[in-house]
């Protein structure tokens, strides 16, 4: 399975948070594709049929967590690996250094209101993610309240 562009994926059990992401992504400069799904076991599931460029992953969520998620997707060697950028509104030093460690690519804690959305989506958008996988740089790793 090769990686779809600009297929992005929100995971997010909370619909104003879900509706919030997609409206800013779909009114990016960009033509893509969006699928939402409200759990990390129908993200797995979802993966199966459909590789995304992005994923946007909640960290608390039912069934499976984001962190559940993140581990059984970066375990999965033989899959093309996404882009996953981890989303919450905790900004805990344990969620950092977890994410990081189960190999995030990038960890949001989410804006509270649009513009800062629309301004923190717009700089994840237009960075360069080529051959990122293996430099997660800590000082680079955290994204938040971006002016």
């Amino acid at each position: 399975m090769i990686s779809e562009p600009n297929l992005i994926i929100i995971a997010d059990d909370d619909s104003d948070d879900c509706l919030f992401l997609s409206s800013v992504l779909l009114s990016m400069p960009i033509e893509l594709s969006l699928i939402i799904v409200p759990n990390g076991e129908r993200l797995i599931n979802m993966l199966k049929a459909v590789s995304p460029q992005f994923i946007f992953l909640d960290i608390n969520m039912p069934k499976k967590s984001g962190f559940d998620a993140l581990r059984q997707i970066r375990s999965n060697k033989n899959s093309p690996q996404p882009t996953i950028i981890m989303c919450s509104t905790s900004s805990s030093s344990i969620d950092l250094r977890m994410s990081q460690e189960l190999g995030a690519d990038l960890y949001v804690v989410k804006p509270n209101n649009l513009k800062h959305l629309s301004t923190m989506v717009d700089e994840i958008l237009k960075r360069d993610w080529a051959g990122t996988a293996n430099k997660r740089i800590p000082e680079s790793f955290l994204l938040s309240h971006v002016q």
